[in-house]
């Protein structure tokens, strides 16, 4: 099966615009407002986030994101920028040495499953070679 592999670099600003857009929607409509800033990726592979979040009810926060949840804004920001991912693909996020993280997508493209009527063998009964009737290799 072929595998489809893709990188995205999201810059330290595109993490706080996603940032940014996943406070709003968790906190609903009422605080669009919401401005994350000074963010420090810490961790390894299994990294953490922890950003600054001002909103005008609560001021200014320190809130840390985790793992999955990054994973899970990521794809909401990259939905709502209009870049394609696909659903079944298994999504990974690492930090970059700039600050922000790259989100590499693997999908396994699965063609061997597809059910192909036309592919016989061409040594099989009633099967004709196309050199045959077309006069042409």
């Amino acid at each position: 099966m072929p595998t489809e592999i893709r990188r995205i670099e999201f810059t330290e600003i595109e993490l706080r615009s996603a940032l940014s857009l996943y406070q709003s929607k968790t906190k609903g409509a009422k605080n669009q407002d919401s401005a994350v800033s000074g963010i420090k990726v810490t961790g390894g592979e299994e990294f953490n986030i922890v950003a600054r979040v001002s909103s005008p009810e609560d001021g200014v926060v320190r809130k840390v994101f985790d793992h999955a949840t990054t994973v899970g804004v990521m794809v909401l920001f990259a939905k709502h920028a209009s870049i394609p991912l696909p659903r079944k693909g298994k999504k990974m996020l690492s930090p970059t040495q700039y600050g922000g993280v790259a989100m590499t997508i693997r999908y396994e493209h699965r063609v061997c499953e597809v059910p192909n009527a036309s592919m016989q063998p061409v040594n099989a009964e009633g099967v004709k070679p196309m050199t045959s009737n077309a006069g042409h290799a």
